[in-house]
């Protein structure tokens, strides 16, 4: 290959051409991320439950899901929580799940599971958590000139409009709009005085018919009265007829015949014209009899239409919230028809009209009265329509004055950097556009990762230009530093092109492996330049001095490449976060290193043959003054092997054990010019005192040095409306951009100026806590088991009260939570029977008389939206007491109404419910945590807790299982272990390959000890604990150290080859060696020394790598020197043994 290059350079070059251009073209393309693209294995399936308690959410719908979802593929982890109305399933799966196809596998199990639900249980959500959840921006508006309704109806119906269609945003929520309502509150007095001008209508319409029907019954009595006197006249004539007839009876014989037939005739006439008229007053008593029924039905008739009219005129039964909000739903009702054709062209037919003013409202008719003197009833008889507004309700401040605040969220497919910077231009735009429009950021993850990644590439750039400076002071010639200086940018632009299509982001940790790299990517080139000057110095031709100069050390540079790439290899076989927070890392640093090496055995050999064809440099005196000291102090070593051996274990040893009493920790605190915090009230504090606590946190956060901006807002605990809701207020903190302190100095003074207000604030200021925490909590974190509640519950306090004496530990949480109060009513169901009732119709009368207000629609009034309440005065959030006297209206069978008294057909029961019941892998469980006092370590504080909870007997049945952010440490750890143990194997046998020897590779390998113990020494005098990021700069050290024991050892083999006596060749090849071993560990040091001691905020993260890099290097580099030999002395004897060309020739056989 070297050959090739100084044959044919142009081709090189053309090459070196084409991938500056496309790289840089990648890079542009590239947008920068905090952290890479982390799929987060899991899954949260939300059931709601109205009405149920946390026991019957349980088993009804819990435990059902936990059974069909148990047997999900690939699934890991199934923890759950039923509160009152609502289960909460949280599903965790292993890292090779494909978790596009888990939602749906999720919804076939539930499919299995609802048929068999009441229809009380509602439709289960299924949530993938993502990070994209999580607002990128944070962002205040304020509006000169105008009041809060102002600016709230601006951001509504303007601003939202324009920034939901900036290129990235998936969501924006807002905090602190005033939002008016159009209500509509039923009134009482208003139904009363209708109802009055009724009844007075009624009852005077009924006494006119009760008069006339009065009159009638005069004139029937009247005619009964006269018909008496003509009876009575009849029965006087009919006892005259008698007498008379008597006498013409007596006088018969007296008179004459004739006479006497004559006065009977007048006789017989006269008692005809009696009975005739008895008939009359026979059929006139008849008729008025029939008359006087007539007027007794008329009577009751009139009688009962008066009280059906009464009753009818209490319009107050009609008034209802269903009928006015029926009423408004039907008539603010505006929809398309279909068309008509008229001339060719179509029109579109509308039906309806929209209620579009508050006047519209008013007059809005509901029905007819019936009574002429109060006629129509229209809304405005019946009810109060007026506008309201949730100002009381509301909390969103900006450095003390009320505003509006917007949170955005971006779409999972771009960048964050990018959606922020689209965001700023909109507001920058904006701003332009509006005159006294003012945005104030709050919270923007886009600027904090360009601050990180600024301060990387910053970080890179120094450890660049200080590797130029070794490579000068080193080479002595300005032509080989500008050879090798050469090697930087193109193999890092060649790495950023195969990290473009690899699909690998600019981040922080892909950044921190640029930056790693930058003193590594010129060994190869300083190995490879290093022997070429050496050669011209002694004479040999440049083109043959570049092509030499590459040969000899091609494979030692290809096996130190290997070596270091060849650790992250085994990051294959780590799993969760590990993984996927440094695949980025080692890919990086492997694409580097690749690059490093294609370009020292292409470019710097062309290079060299050209730049290099007249050069004269000497070696400097210094260095040779330097090889003289190291020649003696070699002799010296190696013959005092014992004591430097015995030291180099000591300070092994006690590095190791040191290192390991300040415990471990997951990440480094990062320092972040934002800081959130947040408030939690006690429970039962009214939303007034919250907003009190909350203003006067504000003031004492902002006399605090280096903040700028405090923004608040307001949010409330509880999910589905189930539960007690606990206040809380979220801060938002915008330090100084040149502050003074750390983002944790500032966070401990909020911590404690806040500490006497009546809520709790807790402000972090590591931007890696919230991180750490939600993977998996902080402090110490118990699960405590039981199928037996009283066990569980005993158990947990008795846990509580042995954690709670651990050194370290603050406070404590048993997490036994206080009972709920619940009130329940048993239905008689004999005596709701008897009434025509179900348990159904009983509930529903309840649910009915609980509700006290409606939203009926939504109107449009002076392009604006309104919701409608209605809302009835006599109704309101009813006391346990009025429940239990509550008088329901229910319809029977019938459907006749009736009025029923609760408490007749229901008992009503108070009793105490659990908040929430856990589970973990369908068992029951307590979660016991407790948090750690300042200056304390988690692993250490939970290793004393596990021996503390070790001794306490646990209940038959109960088991316990330490978890939290102690696990997450170890399983890491574990996980970078493993990768250390694997990657030493790798390193091992690459050396084997390379060396085709076992014991030389095994001599190489004595400078890994050496490589940890000046880690670790790093890292105690800098007062650093090990972390996860510790371990990486180890795992790296591990594929970096060996290089020199390479190049060392190789050197040392190729002169004993050649003849040279052991010794002789081992103090020869140091010193032959010295140059290129002090070169390449210089320049990774000094290329970590930005990262490492820089006070930037983004190298606060990588800063344990880069001192461990460091201290490994520094010390092992020395020592490498000297140790190295002393194991070669050791493990090799005076004769070398080795296979030569000239044994292999088989040309005369």
């Amino acid at each position: 290959m070297s050959k090739f290059s100084v044959k044919k350079p142009f081709t090189v070059f053309v090459a070196v051409v084409i991938i500056l251009v496309t790289g840089i073209v990648s890079y542009t393309k590239m947008t920068p991320d905090l952290f890479p693209n982390i799929d987060m294995p899991y899954v949260i399936v939300v059931t709601p439950y109205a009405g149920a308690t946390p026991e019957k959410v349980e088993n009804n719908v819990t435990k059902p899901l936990e059974q069909r979802l148990a047997t999900l593929t690939d699934i890991k982890d199934l923890q759950s929580v039923s509160n009152a109305n609502y289960s909460m399933v949280m599903l965790e799966f292993e890292d090779s799940v494909n978790m596009d196809t888990v939602s749906s596998d999720i919804l076939q199990k539930i499919n299995l599971v609802e048929g068999n639900w009441e229809d009380a249980v509602g439709t289960p959500t299924i949530m993938k958590l993502n990070p994209n959840m999580i607002p990128v921006s944070v962002a205040a508006v304020d509006y000169k000139g105008k009041d809060r309704a102002e600016l709230s109806s601006f951001v509504s119906d303007t601003l939202m409009n324009q920034l939901e269609g900036i290129t990235g945003v998936a969501s924006i929520d807002t905090s602190g709009i005033l939002e008016e309502k159009v209500n509509v509150v039923i009134s009482q007095d208003k139904i009363d005085k209708i109802n009055n001008k009724i009844l007075a209508s009624v009852n005077s319409q009924l006494a006119s018919a009760q008069s006339e029907l009065d009159a009638q019954k005069g004139k029937v009595q009247q005619g009964k009265s006269q018909l008496a006197d003509q009876q009575k006249k009849i029965d006087d004539g009919k006892a005259q007829l008698e007498k008379a007839k008597a006498q013409l009876e007596e006088g018969k014989p007296f008179l004459p015949e004739e006479q006497y037939k004559e006065q009977a005739q007048k006789l017989a006439k006269t008692q005809k014209q009696l009975s005739t008229a008895e008939g009359k007053i026979k059929t006139a008593k008849s008729e008025i009899s029939q008359a006087e029924g007539q007027l007794k039905t008329a009577q009751a008739q009139l009688d009962s239409q008066a009280q059906s009219a009464r009753e009818q005129a209490k319009i107050g039964d009609k008034i209802t919230t269903d009928m006015i909000s029926g009423i408004l739903q039907g008539q603010n009702f505006s929809m398309p028809a279909g068309y008509v054709e008229e001339g060719g062209t179509n029109y579109l037919v509308s039906v309806g009209d929209d209620v579009s003013t508050e006047q519209q409202a008013r007059n809005l008719f509901l029905f007819d009265s019936g009574v002429d003197s109060v006629g129509k009833i229209y809304l405005k008889d019946v009810a109060d329509v007026f506008m309201s507004d949730n100002a009381d309700n509301l909390y969103a401040k900006i450095n003390g004055e009320d505003g509006v605040v917007l949170s955005f969220s971006k779409q999972s497919n771009y960048a964050t950097a990018e959606v922020c910077e689209n965001i700023q231009n909109k507001f920058t735009e904006l701003s332009k556009e509006h005159d006294g429009l003012h945005f104030t950021s709050l919270m923007d993850q886009g600027d904090y990762i360009r601050l990180v990644v600024n301060s990387i590439l910053s970080s890179l750039l120094w450890g660049a230009l200080f590797a130029i400076l070794i490579l000068f002071l080193f080479l002595r010639g300005i032509k080989p530093t500008i050879i090798t200086l050469c090697s930087i940018p193109i193999s890092i632009i060649f790495a950023i092109l195969l990290m473009y299509f690899s699909g690998i982001s600019i981040n922080l940790i892909s950044m921190s492996g640029l930056a790693v790299s930058v003193g590594m990517l010129v060994d190869n080139s300083v190995v490879v330049i290093e022997n070429t000057v050496r050669l011209r110095r002694q004479g040999v031709p440049a083109p043959k001095a570049a092509v030499a100069g590459a040969k000899q050390v091609s494979a030692a540079i290809t096996a130190s490449t290997l070596t270091t790439i060849c650790v992250f290899v085994p990051i294959i076989f780590t799993d969760g976060l590990t993984r996927q927070l440094f695949t980025d890392m080692a890919l990086t640093v492997a694409y580097t290193l690749i690059a490093s090496l294609i370009i020292a055995l292409t470019l710097v050999p062309a290079m060299s043959s050209k730049l290099l064809a007249n050069t004269k440099e000497t070696e400097g005196k210094y260095y040779m003054a330097l090889l003289d000291k190291y020649k003696t102090s070699i002799s010296y070593v190696l013959k005092h092997k014992v004591p430097i051996l015995l030291l180099a274990v000591i300070l092994l040893l006690g590095s190791i054990y040191f290192s390991l009493q300040k415990g471990f920790i997951f990440m480094p605190e990062m320092s972040s010019p934002q800081i959130q915090a947040t408030m939690e009230m006690p429970k039962g504090s009214s939303l007034e005192e919250t907003k009190e606590t909350a203003d006067a946190a504000i003031k004492k956060i902002e006399t605090i040095k280096d903040v700028d901006t405090v923004g608040a807002i307001l949010s409330t605990g509880g999910m589905m409306g189930g539960g007690t809701t606990q206040a809380s207020v979220s801060f938002y903190i915008m330090l100084n951009e040149k502050m003074e302190h750390t983002s944790t100095w500032v966070a401990d003074k909020i911590n404690d100026v806040c500490k006497d207000l009546k809520g709790l604030v807790t402000a972090a200021g590591s931007s890696t806590g919230d991180f750490t925490t939600a993977l998996g909590g902080s402090g110490v974190s118990i699960n405590v088991y039981s199928a037996d509640l009283d066990h569980l519950q005993e158990t947990a306090k008795g846990i509580s009260a042995e954690l709670a004496k651990v050194k370290g530990i603050d406070e404590v949480e048993s997490g036994i939570q206080e009972s709920d109060k619940e009130y329940h009513f048993v239905v008689k169901k004999t005596a709701a029977m008897k009434r025509g009732l179900t348990v159904a119709q009983v509930y529903t009368a309840i649910v009915d008389a609980m509700t006290y207000e409606d939203k009926a629609t939504t109107v449009t009034w002076q392009d604006n939206d309104y919701d409608v309440v209605v809302s009835s005065e006599q109704k309101e959030a009813l006391t346990p007491k009025e429940m239990k006297n509550l008088t329901l209206t229910v319809k029977d069978a019938d459907g006749k109404e009736q009025k029923i008294k609760l408490n007749d057909i229901a008992k009503l029961e108070e009793k105490e419910t659990l908040k929430s019941i856990g589970r973990d892998n369908q068992s029951r469980y307590l979660n016991v945590t407790g948090t750690l006092k300042e200056g304390y370590n988690v692993t250490k504080v939970t290793s004393a807790a596990e021996k503390a909870i070790e001794k306490y007997d646990l209940p038959k049945g109960t088991t316990i299982e330490f978890t939290g952010e102690n696990e997450t440490i170890m399983d890491a750890m574990e996980d970078l272990v493993l990768m250390l143990i694997l990657g030493i194997v790798f390193v091992y046998l690459i050396m084997v390959a390379q060396f085709q020897s076992l014991k030389s590779p095994f001599i190489i390998m004595f400078t890994i000890p050496l490589a940890f113990t000046g880690g670790l020494l790093a890292l105690l005098i800098t007062g650093k604990e090990i972390s996860v990021i510790a371990m990486i700069g180890m795992v790296m050290l591990t594929g970096i150290i060996v290089n020199n024991g390479i190049v060392l050892v190789d050197y040392i083999n190729q002169l004993r080859a050649a003849g040279t006596p052991k010794k002789e060749a081992i103090i020869e090849a140091g010193m032959t060696r010295m140059r290129p071993i002090l070169m390449t560990s210089l320049t990774t040091i000094l290329g970590l020394i930005v990262m490492a001691f820089g006070s930037s905020s983004g190298t606060d993260m990588m800063r344990p790598v880069a001192l461990v890099c460091i201290g490994g290097l520094i010390y092992a580099t020395l020592l490498t020197l000297y140790i190295v030999p002393i194991i070669y002395d050791i493990m090799n004897g005076e004769e070398y043994k080795h296979l030569s060309d000239e044994d292999l020739d088989i040309s005369n056989i």
